[in-house]
């Protein structure tokens, strides 16, 4: 079994959860669908931890973030490309602006070479920044979303071309949320 030690957290003082460490991936180990699907995990996980870095190294240089399906819930289409436009995004948003747990589950992934697809969902959970860890009740905004990734591998890492994100359903208080 294959260990992602790029992952480990800790607690700053202000309660927010950092990586540790976040060296990239597939050190020794990984099957390719196993580090195909990493990318994603990265992806996710760097939102949570605020890493750029992290978030960075899922991302081909000319990735394509698509959005358009949040317009059905009447969001702004905050479609992306380009790796720069979309950690800034995804960082500005997200990562560094709440206090987030985003879970990647029921994931589907075929490898063909050097490209994968992949299917996965995500519960997307989301509180103002500081209010996650407070044990009082809190605003906050649940999405159960449905990601869509062609991934391709570079060098040693596997990193999204394509993701498409879908709300499959929310719950909560939209207004937590800084992009609409």
């Amino acid at each position: 079994m294959a260990t992602l030690d790029y992952c480990e957290i800790t607690i700053t003082p202000a309660g927010r959860f950092r990586p540790i460490e976040t060296n990239m991936p597939n050190a020794g180990g990984l099957t390719d669908r196993e580090a195909a699907i990493d990318a994603v995990i990265r992806f996710v996980c760097a939102l949570d931890n605020g890493s750029s870095e992290l978030s960075a190294s899922s991302m081909t240089e000319d990735v394509r973030l698509d959005m358009s399906p949040f317009k059905a819930i009447g969001w702004n289409d905050n479609s992306k490309s380009g790796r720069t436009e979309v950690v800034k995004l995804l960082m500005d948003a997200i990562g560094t602006g709440l206090d987030t747990t985003h879970s990647a589950t029921n994931v589907r992934c075929t490898v063909d070479g050097d490209s994968a697809e992949l299917t996965s969902c995500v519960l997307a959970q989301h509180f103002r920044r500081g209010e996650g860890p407070s044990p009082d009740y809190q605003d906050y905004y649940l999405f159960g979303n449905h990601y869509k990734a062609d991934i391709v591998r570079e060098g040693e890492l596997w990193r999204m071309k394509k993701v498409s994100i879908a709300p499959g359903w929310t719950q909560g208080n939209p207004d937590v949320m800084k992009v609409r």
